[in-house]
Protein backbone atom coordinates (compact mmCIF):
# COMPACT_ATOMS: atom_id res chain seq x y z
CA UNK A 1 0.00 0.00 0.00
CA UNK A 2 1.07 3.54 -0.65
CA UNK A 3 1.21 6.05 1.34
CA UNK A 4 -2.05 8.00 1.09
CA UNK A 5 -0.65 10.94 0.05
CA UNK A 6 0.58 9.72 -2.84
CA UNK A 7 -3.01 8.20 -4.11
CA UNK A 8 -4.40 10.64 -6.86
CA UNK A 9 -0.98 12.58 -6.85
CA UNK A 10 0.99 13.49 -10.00
CA UNK A 11 3.93 14.49 -11.17
CA UNK A 12 3.97 18.59 -11.04
CA UNK A 13 4.46 18.34 -14.86
CA UNK A 14 1.67 16.13 -15.14
CA UNK A 15 -1.06 18.50 -13.62
CA UNK A 16 -3.01 20.91 -16.04
CA UNK A 17 -2.21 24.38 -14.97
CA UNK A 18 -5.96 25.48 -14.51
CA UNK A 19 -6.45 29.12 -16.56
CA UNK A 20 -9.02 30.71 -14.19
CA UNK A 21 -7.21 29.57 -11.09
CA UNK A 22 -4.66 32.56 -10.11
CA UNK A 23 -0.64 31.33 -9.75
CA UNK A 24 0.20 30.89 -7.36
CA UNK A 25 -3.41 28.91 -6.12
CA UNK A 26 -4.69 30.29 -2.78
CA UNK A 27 -5.18 27.32 0.10
CA UNK A 28 -8.04 25.19 -0.59
CA UNK A 29 -11.08 25.61 1.58
CA UNK A 30 -12.08 22.23 2.32
CA UNK A 31 -15.98 22.97 3.58
CA UNK A 32 -16.73 19.03 3.94
CA UNK A 33 -16.59 18.17 7.51
CA UNK A 34 -14.98 14.63 8.20
CA UNK A 35 -18.23 13.35 9.99
CA UNK A 36 -20.12 13.97 6.76
CA UNK A 37 -18.11 11.69 4.59
CA UNK A 38 -16.67 9.52 6.80
CA UNK A 39 -15.35 6.89 6.39
CA UNK A 40 -14.04 8.32 3.01
CA UNK A 41 -11.31 10.93 3.62
CA UNK A 42 -10.20 13.77 2.30
CA UNK A 43 -5.98 14.37 0.90
CA UNK A 44 -5.54 17.93 -0.57
CA UNK A 45 -2.53 18.01 -3.07
CA UNK A 46 -2.15 21.81 -3.09
CA UNK A 47 -1.54 23.52 -5.50
CA UNK A 48 -3.23 21.08 -7.80
CA UNK A 49 -6.05 18.55 -6.63
CA UNK A 50 -7.43 16.80 -3.99
CA UNK A 51 -8.20 13.16 -3.74
CA UNK A 52 -10.96 11.27 -1.92
CA UNK A 53 -9.83 8.04 0.02
CA UNK A 54 -11.16 4.77 0.88
CA UNK A 55 -9.41 1.83 2.94
CA UNK A 56 -10.90 -1.51 1.81
CA UNK A 57 -9.86 -3.42 4.68
CA UNK A 58 -12.02 -1.01 6.56
CA UNK A 59 -14.85 -3.07 4.74
CA UNK A 60 -17.21 -0.02 4.35
CA UNK A 61 -20.28 -1.55 2.81
CA UNK A 62 -19.32 -4.98 2.16
CA UNK A 63 -22.33 -6.97 3.48
CA UNK A 64 -24.64 -4.71 1.06
CA UNK A 65 -21.86 -5.51 -1.87
CA UNK A 66 -22.23 -9.07 -0.86
CA UNK A 67 -25.97 -8.91 -1.65
CA UNK A 68 -25.27 -6.95 -4.86
CA UNK A 69 -23.33 -10.13 -5.99
CA UNK A 70 -20.04 -7.83 -5.68
CA UNK A 71 -17.18 -7.66 -3.00
CA UNK A 72 -16.65 -4.46 -2.21
CA UNK A 73 -13.09 -4.06 -3.86
CA UNK A 74 -11.56 -0.77 -5.02
CA UNK A 75 -12.59 -2.06 -8.51
CA UNK A 76 -16.78 -2.30 -7.22
CA UNK A 77 -16.12 1.41 -5.35
CA UNK A 78 -15.19 2.55 -9.19
CA UNK A 79 -18.03 0.76 -10.77
CA UNK A 80 -20.28 2.53 -8.29
CA UNK A 81 -19.06 6.25 -8.01
CA UNK A 82 -18.73 6.10 -11.86
CA UNK A 83 -22.32 5.69 -11.15
CA UNK A 84 -22.23 8.45 -9.54
CA UNK A 85 -20.15 10.88 -11.55
CA UNK A 86 -22.60 10.08 -14.38
CA UNK A 87 -25.34 12.09 -12.24
CA UNK A 88 -23.49 14.63 -11.45
CA UNK A 89 -22.35 15.03 -14.73
CA UNK A 90 -26.02 15.27 -15.81
CA UNK A 91 -26.98 18.22 -13.31
CA UNK A 92 -23.68 19.94 -13.47
CA UNK A 93 -21.18 21.44 -16.26
CA UNK A 94 -18.30 19.44 -17.39
CA UNK A 95 -16.96 16.37 -18.08
CA UNK A 96 -13.68 14.44 -17.34
CA UNK A 97 -13.78 16.40 -13.78
CA UNK A 98 -12.68 13.04 -11.79
CA UNK A 99 -9.86 10.43 -12.04
CA UNK A 100 -9.52 7.04 -10.00
CA UNK A 101 -6.51 5.98 -8.48
CA UNK A 102 -6.87 3.15 -6.73
CA UNK A 103 -5.26 -0.38 -5.84
CA UNK A 104 -6.02 -3.40 -3.90
CA UNK A 105 -6.03 -1.52 -0.79
CA UNK A 106 -7.25 2.12 -1.20
CA UNK A 107 -10.44 3.30 -3.80
CA UNK A 108 -8.88 6.73 -4.68
CA UNK A 109 -10.97 9.79 -6.96
CA UNK A 110 -9.53 12.31 -7.63
CA UNK A 111 -9.66 15.78 -8.94
CA UNK A 112 -8.26 19.13 -9.94
CA UNK A 113 -12.12 20.53 -9.61
CA UNK A 114 -12.16 21.01 -5.57
CA UNK A 115 -15.65 22.44 -5.06
CA UNK A 116 -17.02 19.42 -7.64
CA UNK A 117 -14.80 16.97 -5.66
CA UNK A 118 -16.29 17.89 -2.14
CA UNK A 119 -19.52 17.62 -3.81
CA UNK A 120 -18.97 14.54 -5.15
CA UNK A 121 -17.77 12.92 -2.10
CA UNK A 122 -21.26 13.95 -0.56
CA UNK A 123 -22.95 12.03 -3.21
CA UNK A 124 -20.75 9.00 -2.93
CA UNK A 125 -22.06 9.04 0.86
CA UNK A 126 -25.30 9.62 0.60
CA UNK A 127 -25.67 6.46 -1.42
CA UNK A 128 -24.18 3.82 0.34
CA UNK A 129 -26.65 5.06 2.82
CA UNK A 130 -29.33 3.23 0.93
CA UNK A 131 -28.22 -0.78 -0.44
CA UNK A 132 -31.12 -0.03 -3.39
CA UNK A 133 -29.37 3.12 -4.63
CA UNK A 134 -25.99 1.39 -4.51
CA UNK A 135 -27.38 -0.99 -7.18
CA UNK A 136 -28.76 2.09 -9.21
CA UNK A 137 -25.63 3.69 -9.10
CA UNK A 138 -23.62 -0.03 -9.65
CA UNK A 139 -26.64 -0.73 -12.57
CA UNK A 140 -27.73 -3.95 -10.75
CA UNK A 141 -31.43 -4.21 -10.38
CA UNK A 142 -33.42 -5.38 -7.75
CA UNK A 143 -31.74 -7.02 -4.62
CA UNK A 144 -32.91 -10.73 -3.90
CA UNK A 145 -34.19 -9.89 -0.67
CA UNK A 146 -36.74 -6.42 -1.41
CA UNK A 147 -38.18 -8.70 -4.58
Amino acid sequence: MKDFSQYGNRPDDQWEMLPWIPNPRPPFKIWVKPEQISPFFLIPHHPYAISLLLKISDGFRAEEFCRLGLTGSSGDWERLVRGVIREFEENNSGEDLFHFDSDEDVFCVYSQYIDDLMLLSKMIRAACDNEKTMGTYLGIGEVEHEK
